[in-house]
């Protein structure tokens, strides 16, 4: 297939997939939260995502031969942990300790599915596309929701602002190097593999938020 045409189909399954969650949506959205209480640990849990993807952007470095990409992480490298300084201060005005936090099982298995990723369109269709094109998604909901508290929001619309200057580097990157069938197939495994994870990692966010489970 075309790898700009290969590109589309990810994406739409990545749109696919975020649709799907319009009917219920996830605590992670903040969205369907009523609690102070329970938004703080949402937004523990997604400060430790923040401070993960950097962690796995710098380790993918070394062993990202394209030099375009490698550029590419190094600055999603920088701006991941200028996130995590917006989480924690906002955390920090609610009288929350941000690092107050054990990762999820979920949430566990899932980056470090990405970490172990070694070829570069998975990497890139794994994370950048389809796991922060949810993560965008959901961000965009919760800004336009208008019952998000707004120590929530300030935050997130910068955050928002950063993905949406991005642009579509993931699309751009897969439609430069996804030009043979098995590079294609192995990004396609990497998207439906990280939205299983997405979604169990979700469900395990749910089940922590309103229970007080993590199994």
């Amino acid at each position: 297939m075309d790898s700009r045409e290969f590109a589309k189909t990810l994406g739409k399954q990545v749109a696919g997939f975020c649709k799907s969650l319009d009917n219920k949506l996830p605590a992670y959205s903040y969205i369907p939260l009523t609690t102070d209480e329970m938004r703080v640990k949402v937004m523990q849990s997604r400060l430790f995502n923040e401070i993960r993807a950097g962690e796995i952007f710098g380790g993918w470095l070394k062993s990202t031969p394209e030099l375009d990409v490698k550029k590419t992480l190094a600055r999603a490298v920088h701006e991941e942990y200028e996130h995590a300084t917006f989480l924690e201060e906002a955390l920090r005005s609610k009288g929350a300790t941000p690092y107050d936090y054990q990762a999820l099982p979920a949430q566990m298995a899932m980056f470090n599915a990405f970490e172990g990723l070694t070829d570069t369109v998975e990497r890139i269709a794994a994370f950048p596309m389809a796991g922060e094109g949810v993560a965008d998604y959901l961000i965009a909901k919760c800004l336009q929701a208008g019952t998000v508290p707004s120590w929530i929001t300030d935050p997130y619309r910068r955050i928002h602002q950063d993905e949406e200057q991005h642009g579509n580097y993931p699309f751009d990157i897969l439609v430069k190097y996804a030009i043979t069938a098995e590079k294609q197939e192995r990004a396609a495994r990497a998207v439906a593999m990280s939205l299983v994870l997405r979604r169990a990692y979700f469900e395990n966010l749910d089940r922590w938020v309103y229970e007080d489970k993590i199994y």
